[in-house]
């Protein structure tokens, strides 16, 4: 198993510092679909025993981030394209609801940080770095909402499909893409239009979807 960065120490329990460290780099793509989590190399890569690996393993199948399978340990889970596009539709449904409720909540100086951070993430080339700035882009929005366990749904989803979202953002002309949709976005925040704001996060999520599918569909070599 390649070198995983250790968790941080006296930051939570043994046990959320384990699934935090994991669930970043499953999100990152560096614990690839398909790849068997170990416990004893994982213990051993992240300087922990057995026991906060096996409950952080537990919690990230909760997550369905990870597929335990009977008598064969436990690996990444991997997307089919069924399931890349139900999580596109149901982040679709989630964040318009939370782009709806935040709409009228958004204030002046709300919009004047969420251009900051948009220029942020244009300036971005890292691609761990644009994700990263992309899901904090929209979080400031949603943020507004005051929905936070909608929030938390969503986080989940966006980092179950994020290995592949950094696969998309690969792909030629797509951060061009969503750099222009980002900009409608804020332009139908500043206005106050509600209803082409949802509108456009939820086409914006499918049209990810739809991507993502077809990446699974052509073969993703990670």
């Amino acid at each position: 198993m390649r070198q995983l960065m250790r968790p941080e120490a006296g930051t939570g329990t043994a046990v959320e510092r384990t699934y935090e460290a994991l669930r970043e780099q499953i999100g990152r793509g560096e614990l690839k679909p398909g790849e068997a989590l170990r416990q004893d190399h994982l213990a051993a890569a992240l300087g922990v025993s057995h026991v906060p690996v096996r409950e952080a393993l537990t919690m990230l199948a909760s997550d369905g981030l990870a597929t335990s399978r009977t008598n064969r340990g436990t690996v990444v889970t991997a997307l089919t394209e069924d399931d890349a596009l139900e999580l596109a539709d149901f982040r679709a449904l989630l964040e318009g609801r939370l782009m709806a409720l935040a709409m009228p909540n958004l204030s002046r100086a709300d919009l004047t940080r969420a251009r900051a951070a948009l220029d942020a993430l244009e300036a971005a080339t890292d691609l761990t770095d644009i994700v990263t700035r992309n899901a904090a882009f929209h979080g400031m929005l949603y943020a507004k909402a005051e929905r936070p366990y909608f929030q938390r749904a969503v986080a989940t989803a966006r980092l179950n499909l994020g290995r592949y979202l950094f696969l998309t953002w690969q792909q030629k002309g797509n951060a061009t893409r969503s750099h222009d949709e980002h900009r409608e976005l804020l332009r139908l925040c500043e206005a106050g239009d509600d209803a082409g704001a949802v509108a456009l996060v939820q086409a914006h999520n499918r049209a990810t979807g739809e991507q993502i599918a077809r990446i699974i569909r052509e073969g993703w070599e990670g």
